[in-house]
This record gives C-alpha cells, sequence and structure tokens, in this order.
C-alpha cells in the first residue's frame, strides 16, 4: 500500500469523494494500516461499498464547434 500512495499523482482534482492524493499521503501511518484492512476485506468478500462505484464524466472541450464530438479530448 506505501507503494501505491507513493505513485499517486499530486495536483489533481479530488473525485466525488474530495480525497485528494495529498491528504491520503499525509494521513497517519495507523489510518493507512485500517484502509488496508478495508481494502483486504474487499478483496476477500468481492463486494465493494455503493458509493465507491459512483463516477462523474466530465467532457474537456478541445477547440472549435462544441456540437462535434472529435472537438472533445479522448480516453486515452
Amino acid at each position: 500500500m506505501e507503494k501505491a500512495v507513493c505513485n499517486l499523482k499530486t495536483n489533481k482534482a479530488p473525485g466525488e469523494d474530495d480525497i485528494t492524493a495529498e491528504l491520503i499521503e499525509n494521513i497517519s501511518h495507523e489510518i493507512k494500516e485500517r484502509f488496508h484492512v478495508l481494502i483486504c476485506k474487499i478483496w476477500r468478500d468481492g463486494k465493494m461499498p455503493d458509493d465507491w462505484k459512483v463516477r462523474l464524466i466530465v467532457p474537456l472541450f478541445q477547440k472549435r464547434d462544441k456540437m462535434r464530438r472529435e472537438n472533445y479530448r479522448r480516453k486515452r
């Protein structure tokens, strides 16, 4: 888990939960351990909390006519 936390990209907008990479990097070791236990339980049970399934799609306009889909940034 420590390796995953170190690989988080900083200075990015938070998701639906308003949790930023910087916040995760700066939480105590005890909270990181509890989070790890939670992730392991989810992995074992094969069920994720419904709140974690929320997705927010934001189209990012690039140029010219906003009515043409090719003028929006594509998924990479």
